[in-house]
């Protein structure tokens, strides 16, 4: 038995398998996840409050606001002449509105030849409140007599061609009267406040006769001969004029304050 041979079995150790490599993975999770929480308090942090409040209603329904849902028909710029969901920025919506504006004028021209002199009358500019169509009269008397709060025909033309593409857009709108520095005769009972306000609510009946829904006016404002363009001349033909403010979505709060918004140069 002395001479038997003697085996001896050695076990590697296996170490701590259960504290191994895996805590690497999870720290690094963490870190990630930490880094892409601050990235984000960041962003906010440079983000205005309106966008904030896009972006939150965009992940709690899907959609931003003012943009209405693919299975009501939003899609963009239609063969219909009007942009009915908002695209990458409020500048964009208001600047193909506006073009679809300046192709609903530039029909009724072609329409009615007689009316080419209202090129030079009519303006469409995108403001920072809005969108803002311009009539101002010139020498050739095309929107107003002297006095008058009748309309004449060139300006009802155009105001029934645009009324369909204004009340397409769902945009609200609020319609000021200007007038030059005329006095009215003593004892008249009118006064150039009157008159600026006559003009101004005629033609919200035109656009309200074409389409134009009364719920989305927000008011008729006369100015009299309180803003005029030509400061230097109180009685330029040009003082007398009528504006359609358009706003779209979020931006009428804007339109309670009773301002003197100018075409853009």
């Amino acid at each position: 038995m002395s001479g038997a041979q003697v085996i001896i079995v050695k076990k590697k150790a296996k170490g701590h398998g259960a504290h191994g490599a895996a805590w690497k993975v999870a720290y690094a999770d963490f870190v990630t996840a930490m880094m892409a929480l601050f990235m984000v308090m960041w962003l906010l942090s440079q983000t205005d409050k309106e966008l904030q409040k896009e972006l939150s209603e965009y992940f709690r329904t899907g959609v931003f606001s003012g943009a209405p849902s693919i299975l009501e028909g939003g899609s963009g710029l239609l063969d219909k002449g009007f942009v009915d969901v908002i695209p990458d920025s409020m500048e964009s919506h208001l600047q193909l509105n506006a073009e679809a504006v300046r192709e609903a004028i530039q029909n009724v021209m072609i329409g009615h030849p007689q009316l080419t002199g209202m090129k030079d009358v009519v303006q469409v500019a995108v403001t920072g409140e809005g969108l803002l169509i311009t009539f101002t009269d010139n020498s050739e008397d095309l929107l107003f007599d002297l006095s008058s709060s009748e309309l004449k025909t060139p300006l009802i033309k155009v105001l029934e061609g645009i009324a369909p593409t204004l009340a397409q857009t769902g945009y609200r709108i609020r319609i000021q009267g200007h007038t030059d520095a005329r006095p009215f005769p003593s004892g008249s009972g009118r006064n150039n406040w009157s008159l600026s306000f006559e003009r101004a609510d005629r033609a919200r009946r035109i656009l309200e006769q074409n389409g134009f829904p009364e719920k989305n006016l927000i008011g008729v404002f006369a100015h009299g001969a309180s803003a005029p363009l030509e400061p230097n001349d109180p009685k330029a033909a040009s003082n007398r004029r009528l504006s359609l403010l358009a706003l779209p979505p979020g931006a009428v709060s804007k339109a309670n304050r009773a301002v003197d918004p100018r075409p853009q140069p």
